[in-house]
């Protein structure tokens, strides 16, 4: 892309942003219109997360689209937390509690573990301020 390039990045059904990107730069790329929270993202990442984000209103994705995208997230978080050496903030602030929890939920469905193994897992990482 070149640098005088816009994208549209569409954050919510109802809300789109331009976003210039530059190439091998950061942009800050604001949630929500209504608040200050700004997440700092690649040109590259932001076009993904623009993506995601349209695909997360579409109601036509079958359940291997879903899983792929969300073992795809998985390893991406794993992989960078590793690098990293912590534990990552994994959202951003626009994401509520039940959004969460019932990825949470789903997550360890899937890999056949309760709450209780969970909370051996649980104090692995720690929370991020």
């Amino acid at each position: 892309m070149s640098p005088s390039n816009d994208t549209e990045v569409r954050l919510k059904a109802d809300t789109t942003e331009k976003v210039r990107l530059k190439p091998d730069t950061t942009e800050k790329v604001r949630l929500k219109p209504d608040t200050t929270e700004d997440v700092r993202v690649k040109p590259d990442t932001t076009a993904v997360v623009a993506q995601l984000t349209q695909l997360a209103e579409r109601n036509d994705l079958t359940e291997d689209d879903v899983r792929a995208i969300v073992s795809a997230a998985t390893r991406l978080y794993s992989n960078a937390s590793s690098q990293a050496g912590r534990e990552l903030p994994p959202l951003t602030p626009d994401i509520s509690t039940t959004d969460a929890l019932t990825l949470s939920c789903a997550l360890l469905r899937s890999q056949d573990l309760t709450p209780f193994e969970m909370a051996m897992w649980f104090g692995r990482g720690a929370k991020q301020d």
